[in-house]
């Protein structure tokens, strides 16, 4: 429809040229050979000639600027639709988990009380299997539930002082597993400044911190790991490298997706969900989360979260 409207407009824009020619075209063959004369003094010439100009200018930058404001008035349009779009999707999903939280509850719950009931249910390798993996997909599914609930949660803020939320986090892990505790060299950047403290949600901060210091240890089974905290640019920016398994190169960028192994760490106990809620809570508190790994050398994750929200 708009293509033949602009077709009609052309055909009527040459109207009047062509009507012109014809008139001229006759007086030409009549021999017609008076001349018009039209006497104009040079400055209004020069007047006339300058708002011409300005006119043609001036009509130039109108439709440059019209088209500008459109274009910036769709992009707007669009990115509102993709933030809307990714807020009914992450809706959705959260419903899903929750679901799926609901469904698979009391079902897993039944089996592992019948494995348990069952005659030489201790003593059987076969139901012990079953209530192993029936126990594995109730963490499972409840981890995935913590997820929905974390996207979902509002943030509790209040000033923190992350090189204490980071040493506690520490301590804590040595408690734990003075193994790996053991191993554990935390180093803080205060000159020439330190980091200040931060708005932040300390429960969820400690909870993003602690996974990812319990998969150092955790795919680590030796060598150092080095916790390192520095201001850079305005951001607050922890470091945790192992020289642990690392994670092969085909497989690093999928490691924050939600379920996502390696297939090198399928001997270690876990459900995939650490790096995905590590990510989801730094997001939340506008920072962002990175992850360079080598298989065989190490694996060192960049945690920053801006200063001033």
């Amino acid at each position: 429809m708009s293509d033949r409207r602009s077709i009609v407009l052309g055909v009527l824009a040459c109207v009047p040229v062509a009507l012109s020619a014809l008139a001229a075209g006759g007086m030409a063959i009549a021999g017609e050979q008076r001349v018009l004369a039209i006497e104009v003094a040079l400055p209004g010439t020069v007047l006339i000639i300058g708002a011409l100009v300005s006119l043609v200018a001036g009509a130039l930058l109108f439709g440059r600027a019209a088209g500008a404001r459109s274009r910036r008035r769709a992009a707007a349009a669009a990115d509102a639709a993709g933030r809307e779009a990714a807020l009914h999707e992450r809706a959705r999903h959260q419903r899903f988990l929750a679901r799926l939280d609901h469904e698979l509850k009391n079902p897993l719950t039944a089996i592992r009380a019948t494995a348990v009931a069952a005659p030489d249910g201790a003593e059987s390798p076969a139901w012990r299997t079953v209530d192993a993996q029936a126990a594995k997909l109730s963490t499972l599914v409840r981890d995935l539930r913590k997820l929905a609930d974390l996207e979902a949660r509002p943030l509790d803020l209040e000033l923190v002082n992350l090189e204490q939320v980071i040493a506690e986090a520490v301590a804590d892990l040595r408690q734990r597993d003075p193994g790996a505790g053991a191993r554990i060299d935390f180093t803080v950047t205060r000159v020439p400044w330190a980091v200040p403290p931060l708005a932040a949600d300390v429960d969820l901060l400690s909870l993003a911190i602690d996974n990812v210091l319990g998969n150092a240890a955790k795919y680590s089974t030796a060598g150092p790991i080095e916790v390192r905290l520095r201001e850079q640019d305005g951001w607050a920016v922890m470091d945790v490298a192992d020289a642990g398994r690392g994670i092969p190169a085909g497989e690093v960028s999928q490691v924050f997706d939600e379920l996502a192994r390696a297939h090198n760490a399928r001997d270690v106990t876990g459900s995939g969900i650490g790096l995905t809620l590590v990510a989801t809570v730094i997001r939340q508190h506008g920072g962002d989360v990175s992850l360079r790994s080598v298989e065989g050398s190490g694996t060192l994750v960049t945690l920053r979260l801006p200063i001033r929200r």
